[in-house]
């Protein structure tokens, strides 16, 4: 079975042959893989990706792109300060093992620029990356699932732009303002996703964080009326274009609010169901056929400072709960961040992935473990 096969019989709610595969892993930990497996990622920046056995692959546009700014130096403007295309303006906060993009000037922080802000075309900011796009397409989409990644689509580019403070104000003072902005942000990454969408992406991405762990940025009603009624009216249109796209949501934080009004703009798949701020396995048997999940080991502790075989045993407990029936994507809740267990952790995660993700499942919940152990 290919991992497009895998991929698309588990997204259909079908049990494959093994539960597709993906981690986010941040570039220090990237690069420790690459030099500790001596994979050549010159001519195939997927590369690493494939040797450890990923199903799916892509390479995000849009907004999200101002992430990666701090690595072009042809846009660096002054010590340490990068500028995007929207004017974003980026620096780098280095720590002991890595570090992080941090942004540290938004071009509408003063709202006397709005009016006369120049907002870039799409199809010409991000002609690279849709051409990686195009050209990853050709290349592996007959072997892989393809995701067309917009990621930070519409609320985060509103905020990337005015400043998350100066937003969640305009959301108590300024909503005309706010409504404006988000038409923008969003015919912005539609433009993109319809090039994917033709393209041929088996899924596209779409991503904001509305949530915090604790619930919502905004009452329920407002993000009904802000971004709900937006995202029905994008993946509509998209699923015009392809009647048998697949429709992932990334959201971090408490979301179980929200997925009701997801599923019903056509969301199939959640991102990443962050473990210590939703009921896993209550998503699972609510939801059924009706989204499948694409996570979720746990990033903030496990991930980062668990030990090996904690590891291993947070990736039985992901399948374990999310697998059966398939609808599910294997993954880290979010980047395997630079951390002294990182490299560790990342070898144990892989090895259980590998070890235990067959069909049929058959991993032991843990009362059935204790209980065989006590036997024994």
């Amino acid at each position: 079975m290919t991992s497009k096969e895998r991929v698309l019989m588990a997204i259909n709610h079908q049990e494959p042959d093994k539960v597709p595969l993906d981690a986010w892993l941040a570039p220090e930990v990237a690069d420790q893989l690459i030099k500790m497996l001596n994979v050549d990622s010159s001519q195939d920046p997927f590369a690493l990706a494939k040797r450890l056995g990923h199903d799916f692959l892509y390479r995000a546009v849009g907004f999200c792109e101002g992430y990666s700014t701090i690595y072009d130096e042809t846009k660096k403007i002054g010590p340490n300060l990068y500028q995007d295309d929207f004017g974003i303006k980026w620096s780098f906060k280095k720590q002991d093992l890595g570090g992080y993009c941090e942004m540290v000037e938004h071009p509408l922080a003063d709202l006397r620029n709005y009016d006369r802000f120049p907002w870039p075309d799409p199809l010409k900011v991000s002609k690279v990356g849709l051409e990686e796009n195009r050209r990853l397409i050709e290349r592996d989409g007959k072997e892989y699932g393809i995701i067309g990644a917009v990621a930070c689509s519409m609320l985060e580019g509103a905020w990337y732009l005015r400043g998350l403070e100066n937003f969640l104000l305009d959301l108590a003072a300024n909503l005309d303002f706010v409504e404006d902005l988000l038409d923008h942000t969003m015919k912005h990454s539609l433009a993109l996703s319809r090039e994917l969408v033709k393209m041929g992406v088996d899924i596209l991405w779409w991503g904001d964080d509305f949530s915090v762990e604790s619930g919502p940025i905004m009452q329920p009603e407002l993000f009904r009326r802000l971004l709900k009624s937006r995202y029905a009216r994008v993946f509509g249109e998209l699923r015009g274009l392809n009647k048998n796209l697949k429709i992932a949501f990334h959201c971090d934080g408490k979301v179980e609010w929200a997925l009701d009004d997801l599923v019903e703009v056509g969301v199939d798949i959640i991102n990443p169901l962050q473990p210590d701020a939703n009921d896993s396995a209550a998503v699972k048997k609510r939801y059924r056929r009706n989204l499948s999940v694409w996570g979720n080991v746990d990033t903030r502790n496990v991930m980062s400072r668990g030990s090996a075989q904690e590891v291993v045993e947070e990736v039985k407990k992901v399948i374990r709960t999310l697998s059966p029936g398939g609808g599910h994507l294997l993954c880290s809740n979010h980047t395997i961040q630079a951390t002294p267990r990182a490299l560790d952790n990342a070898i144990a995660f892989y090895w259980a992935a590998h070890h235990f993700r067959g069909y049929p499942i058959r991993i032991e919940s843990v009362k059935e473990e204790a209980r065989t152990t006590r036997v024994v």
